[in-house]
């Protein structure tokens, strides 16, 4: 288990992570998802030991982890950062690259887990080649590989899948995936873009300004996020003041400027509305995804399979569950 207590870290006069508490449990998949700037790096350095912090600690099976100003090389035998940059030797195989991190291993077992890896992470094909004859998504396999080669306890991950294109993006995914179950090893990773961490998280965190603002599981931080920005962090979404409700049939709320959340889904397409208009339509493969201008200051994302839809039709829109999310600001 690897928990972090009360984190904070400052540079000069910016503070990239404040009183942060966290607790990554054996086996399971943390991701946290924040804009750049949100402090995501810095932490990541952080629970790996390789930034001291100004407060707080963190502890790896109630051990306390040491930070580099402590110890001779900095790090931590049972934690691994994966770098954005990959950080692969770049004169040497893929096969050499996850070689080395088993340097002081007997050879037989050396090369029985390099081809363990080597298929696991579905690189046997170009282990002979160098980092630079390779993809975006191999390179990003073998770090993970040589990373993960000598089974530490936790693999963080900055940014996995920022450089990688759709094909390679849901391989890395898998990947992930498949290292928890197979290797019980513990991961967590950062990314401004939630897509994928909503799909192989166990618990999903929203981070702003150093802070840990919401965490807990997927679709709960998902359907029920408590602020606009958590909001907008895990995927498409409608946030809008409480007065516009009467634009869906409903009735005169309350309190008439707190703002709400509809998620696009909770949302349908109806027979043409008085005043509604499409705004705009977006195709995404399996479903289009409708801007619809309900007044001159409410417009409104909704997602719908139809294909005959053009910018400037009239239509309706009619609210299709009964969840209606109330935000915090």
């Amino acid at each position: 288990m690897l928990e972090a207590r009360k984190l904070s870290k400052s540079f000069a006069d910016v503070t990239a992570v404040k009183n942060l508490s966290l607790t990554l449990e054996s086996g399971r998949i943390m991701a946290l998802v924040g804009a750049s700037g949100s402090g995501k790096s810095t932490l990541l350095n952080l629970l790996a030991g390789f930034a001291d912090a100004d407060v707080g600690e963190v502890r790896l099976n109630n051990k306390r982890v040491p930070g580099p100003s402590e110890v001779l090389v900095p790090g931590h035998a049972d934690i691994r950062l994966v770098h954005q940059e990959y950080q692969l030797m770049p004169n040497v195989s893929v096969r050499e690259n996850i070689t080395y991190a088993l340097r002081f291993f007997e050879k037989s077992y050396r090369d029985f887990r390099v081809d363990e890896l080597l298929r696991l992470c579905r690189l046997t094909d170009v282990q002979d080649r160098v980092p630079r004859q390779v993809s975006g998504g191999e390179k990003q396999r073998t770090a993970i590989a040589r990373a993960i080669a000598d089974k530490p306890a936790v693999l963080l991950l900055d940014e996995p899948f920022s450089h990688l294109d759709l094909p390679n993006r849901i391989i890395v995914r898998d990947l992930l995936f498949d290292l928890v179950r197979e290797q019980h090893t513990s991961c967590l990773f950062v990314t401004h873009d939630a897509t994928d961490a909503l799909s192989i998280a166990d618990t999903l965190g929203i981070l702003r300004d150093g802070r840990l603002v919401q965490i807990g599981p997927p679709v709960l931080v998902y359907r029920q996020p408590v602020t606009a920005y958590a909001a907008r962090m895990t995927g498409p979404v409608n946030v809008l003041k409480a007065k516009y409700l009467p634009l869906l049939g409903l009735p005169e709320p309350d309190q008439p400027d707190a703002l709400v959340c509809l998620r696009p889904e909770q949302l349908q397409l109806d027979e043409p509305g008085e005043g509604g208009r499409i705004r705009a339509v977006f195709f995404k493969g399996g479903y289009s995804e409708v801007e619809v201008e309900l007044s001159r200051y409410v417009c409104l994302r909704v997602l719908t399979t139809r294909d005959n839809l053009r910018a400037g039709d009239p239509i309706g829109i009619r609210l299709v569950s009964d969840e209606i999310w109330w935000l915090k600001g």
